[in-house]
């Protein structure tokens, strides 16, 4: 190992052009990539260890060596644009006012959390991404009737929450609605000014004695706990500028508040010998790291929450994103794809199947593009890599599924365009799914956003085909128990069969 050590003693990134001063830059590449395969062969040596190394950052080597799998062209500088705000006067649109209506009808009657707490509402998704799509004011009508059947009315909480106390019971469920209360109170407190109050909260900082200043257990940093329902909550609250929803937002992320945080709080986090901003190269690093082969068999599928509340968990601060605009832009188009991929082609080669939680790195990543125009880029640093932490997570609680590309570059739509998919949201057999209906129009945003590519591209018309193929084959929802019988192209684990 002394030859590995000594490497690593003379490159980091700024002593590496002192000790080479007149190397080729494509030289210097391949030595560090035959330096840290030497590493890994002597690394073998030693015995398997859960340990990650932790190294002082002058150390480090980060090597971005690209993706193998390349995307439509880019349009990053589009995404921190604020999205387009989906609001009209209730006085001239009847449509309009009645989806206003029920969306004021599910903030005062259904609580946030039901099921014993598990579940969450999905009322104001469903109705937001029908009435987006067009929907008649009937329609939406229906929807509020089929949605709410299974939803429950809101119970007192064990105490109220003051601003003395509002952390106190951060992540306890029983107090959805004390926290409700509370957030709406601070609202009026602030001349109803719901921008400044929802802010407030999500960014304030408290830095426990003797903490580090960036331990600042800010709400915005948990935003993708619950598979990233505050965050999706926090996106419809932003493109609708509703009160009601921003409120119901505040109160969402603070009841589910527990440990993501902990994962990206710290602005210098720890790495080890090698990472990675490429979140495919993230996921085949997760799929060969034996320490999480037993978690899915130990835990059954769809349970992501539990992913965080077993060891390695801290390999999470391997993801490394540069802290500049560029770098952000890059890193929220790959997840992008790599989010629809994972959801889209994930499914055994001769059985269509859709992952319920696999949908949710979708939608949450839609969210994500309409709350980053509002962030700093500080702010969008954490929250990209929360989201990051968001895929990798259900990556695994659903067992490592193996994503295929061609399964969506070379499915045939046919004539088939986005009106066509507006027509299976609004009228087709689960037109009053709410999971269903939110991933179409994820879809169509996306391929707004980034655009269909050039013909020439493998990944041409890449969220067209995804959501023709999506609304074509879907048949239900899959994700839940026994690994064994999984849905997806899983890896297969001795345990899990």
């Amino acid at each position: 190992m002394i030859l590995s050590r000594h490497f690593l003693r003379i490159s980091s990134s700024r002593s590496i052009k002192s000790h080479f001063p007149n190397m080729h830059l494509s030289i210097l590449s391949s030595l560090l990539v035959q330096a840290t395969l030497l590493h890994r062969s002597l690394s073998a040596v030693v015995d398997h260890s859960n340990q990650i190394p932790k190294l002082h950052p002058r150390d480090q080597i980060i090597l971005n060596m690209g993706s193998s799998w390349s995307s439509p062209a880019s349009r990053g500088e589009e995404i921190f644009k604020p999205a387009d705000v989906v609001a009209a006067d209730p006085s001239e649109d009847p449509r309009y006012r009645r989806f206003a209506q029920l969306l004021k009808l599910n903030h005062h009657d259904y609580a946030l959390f039901y099921h014993n707490l598990q579940y969450h509402n999905h009322l104001s998704y469903a109705l937001a991404s029908a009435y987006i799509f067009g929907a008649s004011k009937e329609h939406l009508h229906d929807i509020y009737e089929a949605e709410s059947k299974e939803l429950e009315q809101w119970q007192d909480s064990p105490e109220e929450i003051d601003p003395d106390n509002w952390r106190a019971h951060l992540g306890d469920k029983r107090y959805q609605r004390a926290y409700l209360n509370f957030f709406e109170d601070e609202m009026e407190q602030r001349g109803h000014d719901w921008k400044a109050t929802l802010w407030h909260f999500l960014t304030d900082k408290h830095v426990e004695e003797g903490a580090d200043e960036w331990d600042n257990h800010q709400l915005l940093h948990g935003l993708t706990e619950g598979i990233g329902h505050p965050l999706i909550h926090l996106g419809y609250a932003l493109e609708l500028e509703d009160k009601g929803l921003a409120m119901e937002a505040l109160a969402m992320a603070a009841a589910s508040y527990n440990k993501v945080h902990e994962l990206v709080d710290n602005p210098y986090p720890p790495l080890p010998f090698i990472s990675t901003n490429e979140i495919r190269e993230i996921l085949d690093k997760l799929f060969d790291n034996r320490d999480y082969d037993e978690v899915c068999a130990k835990n059954g599928m769809g349970n992501p929450d539990k992913i965080l509340e077993d060891p390695p968990y801290f390999a999470f601060y391997t993801y490394v994103i540069e802290n500049e605009k560029a770098a952000l832009y890059a890193a929220f188009q790959k997840q992008v794809e790599a989010s629809v991929m994972l959801f889209a082609t994930s499914h055994k080669v001769t059985d269509p199947q859709y992952d319920f939680f696999l949908a949710h790195t979708v939608t949450t990543a839609h969210a994500l593009r309409v709350v980053l125009p509002h962030l700093d880029t500080q702010e969008t640093w954490h929250l990209v890599r929360a989201h990051m932490i968001l895929i990798s997570q259900v990556y695994l609680s659903q067992c490592k599924p193996t994503i295929k590309d061609w399964f969506v570059q070379d499915y045939d739509i046919g004539n088939k365009d986005w009106e066509y998919i507006k027509k299976k949201a609004l009228e087709g057999e689960y037109k009053y799914d709410a999971h269903y209906v939110k991933i179409l129009r994820s879809l169509q945003e996306f391929d707004k956003l980034f655009g269909p590519g050039e013909p020439k591209d493998k990944n041409y018309n890449m969220y067209l085909k995804a959501a023709v193929k999506f609304a074509d084959e879907f048949k239900g929802w899959m994700g839940f128990g026994n690994a064994s019988k999984s849905k997806l192209d899983i890896k297969k684990l001795e345990s899990a069969e």
